[in-house]
C-alpha cells in the first residue's frame, strides 16, 4: 500500500510539472476554462482512485474557430500582430502533426524542411487548409475537426505504423505557419 501511495504521489507531481511547463511554453497567459478545470480535477481524482486516464486533450482549451464553427482550435503560440498573413494561392511553408486518438499519422515537424504548398486551394484537408489562411507567420495552433473537413465518408486506410481513420472521424492537428517564401527581405531578385 505504501508503494502504491508513493507511485500516485510521484505521478501527481509529474502531472503537475507537465501541466505547468505546458502552460508556460505557450508564451501566452491562458485562463483555464471551466471544462479544462473539470478535466484536470477528474484526472487527479482518477490518479487517487487507481483509475487514471489521460485524455489526449486534457489541457486543451479548444474553442470554435472564427473562420469555421466546425473547427475547434487553441492558440499554442501567437505571432506579432504585424506578422504576414497568407492570401489564398500564396506559397506557404508549414509544419504540422496530424493524429487520430493520440496516434500520429503525419508529422512534418520531424522533417528537415517544412511542407511547401499553395494555401487555400484545396491541396490539404479542408480543415487544415482553411486554418492556414487565417494564421500569421509564427502562429502555432492546435486544431480539431472531422467530417468533410477531414477525411470525409471514405476515412483513411491504415498503412505501416499509421492508424486507420474511420469515416467522418475527428482528427487533431498541430500546425505552425513557418514562412511565406518569396515575400519580404528574404526574396530579392538579383537583376542586372
Amino acid at each position: 500500500i505504501k508503494n502504491m501511495f508513493l507511485q500516485r504521489i510521484f505521478t501527481l507531481v509529474c502531472f503537475y510539472v507537465a501541466f505547468v511547463s505546458g502552460k508556460l511554453q505557450r508564451n501566452t497567459l491562458v485562463k483555464s476554462s471551466t471544462s479544462a478545470k473539470i478535466r484536470l480535477v477528474s484526472t487527479i481524482a482518477g490518479l487517487f482512485s487507481g483509475v487514471a486516464t489521460f485524455p489526449s486533450n486534457a489541457f486543451a482549451d479548444l474553442i470554435p474557430a472564427p473562420w469555421s464553427s466546425d473547427v475547434q482550435y487553441e492558440v499554442l503560440k501567437q505571432s506579432a500582430k504585424d506578422a504576414l498573413q497568407p492570401k489564398v494561392g500564396d506559397l506557404v511553408a508549414i509544419r504540422f502533426r496530424g493524429s487520430y486518438k493520440g496516434n500520429d499519422f503525419d508529422d512534418t515537424f520531424k522533417t528537415e524542411q517544412p511542407y511547401f504548398y499553395r494555401a487555400g486551394v484545396g491541396l490539404l484537408l479542408k480543415g487544415l487548409d482553411d486554418a492556414v489562411v487565417n494564421m500569421h507567420v509564427g502562429d502555432r495552433y492546435h486544431l480539431n475537426f472531422g467530417g468533410d473537413l477531414a477525411f470525409g465518408t471514405k476515412g483513411k486506410a491504415s498503412s505501416p505504423g499509421k492508424p486507420r481513420i474511420p469515416p467522418n472521424a475527428n482528427v487533431d492537428f498541430e500546425v505552425e505557419l513557418v514562412e511565406l517564401p518569396g515575400t519580404g527581405d528574404d526574396f530579392i531578385a538579383d537583376v542586372e
